[in-house]
């Protein structure tokens, strides 16, 4: 691997994710202005957390990270393949979609148990959810077709697709003289059909065009699914820490999801502009330097990904640190979001700012273990980290009543655990690949 093109491809998704998350930031601007932490807001962060959970199952997560190695490793037969996956993945889909909208009230049940003491509330999230989590569908064969274009070391595109969601959900919010449920939820959908276009396009023009084949190759699906079912707990384990403290913030007073949503939302920003970036362009060329046995020239994207995404982490989150009331205040305090919002919001910042060294690095960890195939590595970790924090969420909630800010400090505690725990498997990878030549 030429590490200019590693440069290369990293700036170039960084620039589209950057875009991504200026229009992101001006989203949720507009949301908080115009609904402040009310209500209405708690059900759109609590609700949409769910179908975002299980887009990092379908979707660009585990997917992605098993999906596109995979492609690498069937060559000749990769057209084969990825029909295979597509109708399995199809089926899949229309299935789950399909359970969800039958029995939406087992869902809120379970992801958002503390709205079943408001009805009114309650009865919206139902609704809610019904309306949006076809997006599911949509963003998880908008995943399948960036997989693709990831194999083919296309990543601009794939960067470039949150750019549409994002601009989508700010015109309908502009355009509407009141912003409801009812809105965001059309906006989303609108947004993900937007997104699928795009990337199966791109897709066609690359020379794939999806069909459904049930004549399954055993050997090739076994080698994609011994990645995917782990990578479910890599690409999906820092959303289910979130989503629990969400469960958990359901129960806190009004105002709580809302706090730790845009919170969340500040520190997804460097992860998505820095640790996704380095991860998703050093997949493809960490799985050849592997299959390669080139020992020298995987130590050299283990140091530039480590190195560089652990340092970006420290920054960011001593940035956070010191100026997390005046990021907040800059940023949301307009209209109905007022002064003791931006004081909550800016207390759970700081305690989820702790965990971004490890959390940048851990997303490019991932990428080496799927890489190599290491995928009870990736099992171990995301239960250990899953564990962690459900224990750790309860201790500070109901033990020492922390409120908010002792969710978002279980995580930190969870991802900054699991960061040590990967380093010894990264070693012993690298043992590995010396033993092996």
């Amino acid at each position: 691997m030429k590490i200019s093109n590693f440069w290369k491809s990293s700036i170039g998704f960084s620039f589209f994710t950057l875009i991504s998350r200026v229009f992101g930031y001006i989203r949720d601007l507009i949301f908080a202005a115009m609904l402040g932490a009310s209500a209405i807001h708690d059900v759109f962060v609590v609700v949409f957390k769910i179908p975002n959970v299980f887009r990092s199952f379908f979707g660009e997560g585990a997917l992605s990270q098993s999906l596109t190695p995979s492609i690498i490793e069937a060559r000749e037969d990769a057209k084969d393949f990825l029909n295979q996956i597509f109708t399995i993945l199809f089926t899949s889909l229309v299935l789950f979609v399909s359970f969800v909208l039958i029995f939406p009230n087992l869902f809120i049940d379970i992801f958002a148990p503390g709205f079943s003491s408001d009805p009114e509330k309650y009865l919206a999230a139902t609704n809610f959810l019904q309306l949006v989590f076809p997006y599911i569908f949509l963003i998880s064969l908008v995943a399948f077709f960036g997989a693709i274009q990831n194999s083919k070391k296309y990543f601009q595109f794939v960067a470039a697709t949150p750019i549409l969601f994002n601009l989508t959900l700010i015109v309908f919010a502009l355009c509407s003289n009141e912003l409801t449920l009812g809105i965001i939820g059309l906006s989303v959908l609108v947004a993900g059909l937007l997104q699928l276009a795009l990337n199966f396009s791109v897709s066609v023009y690359l020379g794939y065009f999806p069909s459904f084949n049930f004549s399954f190759n055993k050997r090739l699906l076994r080698i994609f699914f011994s990645r995917f079912l782990p990578a479910i707990f890599a690409a999906g384990i820092y959303q289910l820490n979130v989503l629990v403290d969400t469960i958990y913030a359901s129960f806190l007073v009004t105002g709580s999801p809302t706090w730790l949503y845009l919170s969340d939302r500040l520190i997804q920003f460097p992860m998505g502009l820095f640790g996704v970036a380095i991860a998703l362009v050093a997949l493809p060329d960490l799985t050849e330097t592997i299959l390669k046995k080139d020992k020298r020239e995987f130590k050299k994207v283990l140091h530039k990904g480590l190195s560089s995404t652990f340092l970006i982490g420290l920054l960011s989150g001593i940035f956070y640190v010191l100026l997390s009331t005046q990021v907040i205040e800059l940023l949301f305090m307009r209209g109905e979001f007022n002064s003791y919002d931006v004081q909550m919001t800016a207390s759970s910042l700081v305690a989820y700012s702790y965990a971004l060294p490890f959390l940048l690095s851990s997303k490019f960890f991932n990428s080496v273990f799927f890489a190599a195939s290491k995928t009870k590595f990736v099992l171990i970790i995301g239960f250990i980290s899953l564990l962690t924090n459900l224990i750790l969420n309860y201790v500070f909630i109901f033990m020492y009543d922390l409120g908010h800010v002792g969710l978002a400090l279980a995580t930190t505690c969870a991802a900054t655990l699991s960061w040590l725990i990967s380093l010894v498997f990264i070693y012993r990878i690298n043992r590995g690949i010396t033993h092996a030549r």
